[in-house]
């Protein structure tokens, strides 16, 4: 027993002697610090990547006032009393939203990926961005339904008032944007050197340009935060879609349909100019912009006593242009993370870039032949105006497209009442002008011997209110509400009949004041 003990201590003290030798660990994602948190380099590369997303849900809640909206001619005769309706006052492809069809509640969810690489080189970082958002939504009070109607079991090719039942469901996915970076040039798809607030700080979208486009665009950065951007961006994500104040008349033979009018090909693109300061008191960014008008008048329908089919009867190639101004004051004085934004922005021809985020729904994501729509008219519904949004100009009786113009005022603070708890208040003021020709085209239409035709359209204002109020329990996640208050305004349409007559056919009375009140509970966390 004694020499086992000798043995076994001997043992254990030679194991004790031998060198210790551990693997070294393995590092199967190598760090890379020269671009911020979050990014590590690709196995067996020099090029640093960061992987993102955010998952976002909302649920909505909003009135639902009656709606009716005029999207086709309303015949109007001339009388010794002056304009009545005629054929008993029956619009043409009329849109009736009663209360009760409307939606109140909708939800909605949307996931992101995003995917950020750069690598160093002699000339610069190159850098490549993507980001790709799926969503689902439910309820015209969240924006993301399909404008697409009920078809008729009698006739399966007839589509039964696109708009008279609730707004259907939708899912789509969409890149957002995808761009390369390189020695001061952006390519791809990018925000909009216009932009500037870009509804940075609320839920709801505001007035002002915040625009998601193809792009080309070189920044020169000088001394003191100074940079300068010129860029070229496709004109079909700025253009707002055609107008047409009235059906124009051939030498009197017949009454061309209002659908007729689309956009000419494109030319040319949108040219923009900014030039912007970044300093630790915030920011400041002045933009320019000139877009192209280019619509045409066609004969768009079967049966008009103008050959050949789909001939162009009249057309408008002209320039629009777009200014803003903007500026960020940080102001820790108040509390850290405390800001103001304030913005201007004027166009003449290209409302696209006054409207709002040309991805709300409205024609953005559900495209056409533009994505610039942005926001269309308050949708509790003024009634009897013809198209769902301002156009960048209106087709006339002269046959000319009478560019119209707009403004917008856009102010956002917001304030930490503590590190995780924050609230915001903001507004916008939007207005719409159109020509007198536009807003009246009866003396026109007279002169050019018409019997019927369209309604004026109508100018607009409009005011927006938001306040939220958002809790951030950890990094990257968020819990918030806001109340969004919008009020519009409408001229009253030259050529509509009066109140009396259109009770007596069965329609309801002129209402130029509307109101939407929307209540908004959301969670989202980025990572």
């Amino acid at each position: 027993m004694a020499a086992a003990s000798v043995l076994a201590t001997v043992a254990g003290a030679q194991a004790a002697d031998l060198p210790t030798r551990k693997a070294a660990p393995v590092q199967y994602v190598k760090i890379c610090d020269a671009y911020g948190a979050g990014f590590f380099y690709i196995p067996g590369t020099d090029t640093c990547l960061r992987v993102g997303g955010l998952v976002l849900a909302d649920a909505v809640v909003s009135n639902t006032g009656f709606r009716a909206n005029a999207t086709g001619p309303i015949a109007i005769g001339i009388t010794g009393i002056g304009p009545v309706a005629i054929a008993g006052g029956s619009p043409v492809g009329m849109n009736f939203m009663t209360s009760s069809a409307r939606d109140a509640v909708a939800w909605g969810a949307l996931g992101r990926i995003e995917l950020d690489a750069r690598t160093q080189s002699p000339w610069g970082t190159v850098r490549s961005f993507i980001r790709v958002d799926s969503y689902f939504g439910s309820g015209s009070t969240s924006n993301t339904g399909s404008l697409a109607g009920v078809v008729s079991a009698v006739a399966p090719t007839q589509v039964i008032n696109t708009v008279a039942h609730p707004i259907e469901a939708r899912e789509s996915t969409i890149l957002n944007k995808a761009f390369i970076q390189f020695a001061g040039i952006t390519m791809g798809r990018i925000q909009s050197m216009f932009d500037f607030y870009a509804d940075a700080a609320t839920y709801g979208g505001l007035r002002g340009s915040n625009q998601t486009v193809n792009g080309l665009a070189y920044t020169a950065t000088f001394g003191g935060g100074f940079s300068a951007t010129l860029s070229i961006e496709d004109e079909v994500s700025h253009r707002q879609r055609p107008t047409v104040s009235s059906v124009v008349t051939a030498g009197g033979a017949g009454v061309f349909p209002a659908n007729a009018v689309n956009y000419l090909g494109t030319r040319m693109p949108d040219i923009i100019a900014n030039l912007r300061v970044d300093q630790p008191w915030g920011s400041a960014q002045l933009s320019a912009a000139v877009h192209r008008v280019g619509i045409g008048m066609y004969n768009g329908a079967a049966g008009t006593p103008v050959a050949p089919f789909n001939s162009l009867l009249a057309k408008a190639d002209s320039l629009g242009f777009a200014v803003q101004g903007g500026v960020k004051f940080n102001l820790p004085m108040l509390a850290p993370g405390d800001n103001l934004w304030l913005q201007a922005t004027y166009a003449k021809g290209a409302i696209g870039y006054v409207s709002g985020s040309n991805f709300a729904f409205v024609n953005g994501v559900n495209t056409s032949t533009g994505y610039g729509v942005g926001l269309q008219r308050i949708s509790a519904g003024n009634g009897w105006q013809e198209g769902t949004a301002d156009g960048d100009c209106v087709f006339t009786y002269a046959s000319s497209c009478d560019k119209s113009s707009a403004f917008a005022l856009t102010g956002v603070f917001t304030h930490y009442w503590t590190p995780t708890v924050k609230s915001w208040l903001g507004g916008s003021y939007y207005q719409v002008n159109y020509s007198g020709n536009a807003l009246n085209p009866i003396p026109t239409a007279l002169a050019a011997g018409a019997g019927t035709f369209n309604l004026g359209v109508t100018n607009y204002k409009e005011f927006d209110l938001i306040a939220g109020l958002a809790w951030n329990p950890v990094r990257g996640f968020e819990i918030g509400t806001e109340f969004y208050w919008m009020h519009g305004i409408a001229s009253r349409p030259v050529g509509l009949p009066n109140d009396h007559q259109l009770i007596a056919n069965g329609f309801p009375a002129w209402k130029s004041q509307s109101d939407l009140i929307r209540g908004r509970l959301r969670m989202m966390r980025a990572f």
